[in-house]
């Protein structure tokens, strides 16, 4: 499908257009006059069930054709079948089991916190948890922060954050949390086509790489022989002052830009590439 390329392979759809079907009229454009099972051996990976559908009824609306293998890029056990990975352990039974432990370092130490508040803080710490083991940050590293002023605050956090930690270590043997799972899957898909590339064309489309294991799926994809990014609303006509303001400095996070800058800096390709 692709013409080999020295660098990653990065598309853009710019802002306003139709993302979805822009990207089907290309890949159906592209497989015209191929033969049929061709289409059939393109994998597309996207982040939404939602654009999952649209884009499946986009590829069926044109007649009876075989499609495309479509999947997201949250599916672990799809992205890597066989992998010898750790059941999840279930998000109710963390959620209990921390508001458990929350619980007992409140009456330890009750001027932490009201006891009533051990279900709120457990919830809060299970969202955490998730996105540092997303992240790839382990609970160590936030002991490392300087917060000047506000050190007994911050001491006081820490404090839940080692309860955080002491779970996490605890379900290790067990199972492992559905982040954790999830990164951890696509570092093996990642070491596995950096050995093995698949000869058929895989297309990660419309994720903008702002979860860091998304990101590292982005990246194996892009340096595939047959493997590129899809990015939704990527602005190519953005001024070259306001780009390189953007590629250089964390103050612009909010800019809808941002991260696909960010990404190709990564990626180690300009803009124009």
């Amino acid at each position: 499908m692709f013409e080999p390329s020295d660098i990653p392979r990065v598309f853009g759809v710019p802002p306003g257009a139709d993302f979805p079907q822009v990207l089907v009229n290309r890949v159906l454009g592209h497989y015209l006059n191929a033969p049929p099972e061709d289409l059939a051996r393109v994998r597309i990976l996207v982040n939404t069930r939602r654009m999952h559908r649209r884009l499946s009824e986009l590829f069926q609306a044109g007649g009876a054709r075989l499609l495309p293998r479509i999947g997201l890029v949250t599916d672990v056990d799809a992205l890597c079948p066989g992998a010898d990975l750790p059941l999840p352990v279930s998000p109710l039974r963390r959620r209990l089991e921390l508001a458990q432990l929350t619980a007992r370092l409140i009456d330890k130490e009750p001027e932490l916190a009201a006891r009533s508040a051990a279900v709120d803080l457990a919830d809060s710490l299970a969202t955490l948890l998730d996105e540092m083991q997303g992240e790839g940050v382990s609970p160590e590293q936030f002991a490392q922060i300087d917060v000047g002023d506000e050190s007994r605050h911050w001491e006081r956090s820490l404090k839940f954050l080692k309860v955080a930690s002491d779970y996490t270590d605890q379900i290790s043997s067990e199972g492992m949390d559905s982040e954790a799972r999830r990164r951890r899957a696509i570092e093996l898909v990642g070491a596995l086509w950096a050995i093995s590339p698949p000869s058929t064309p895989v297309i990660v489309a419309g994720s903008t790489g702002s979860r860091a294991a998304t990101s590292l799926l982005m990246h194996a994809a892009a340096r595939l022989p047959q493997g590129a990014l899809v990015l939704p609303g990527f602005d190519k006509d953005l001024p070259d002052v306001v780009w390189d303001t953007l590629s250089s400095s964390r103050d612009m996070e909010d800019h809808p830009q941002y991260r696909f800058a960010a990404l190709l800096t990564a990626l180690g390709i300009t803009r124009d590439q």
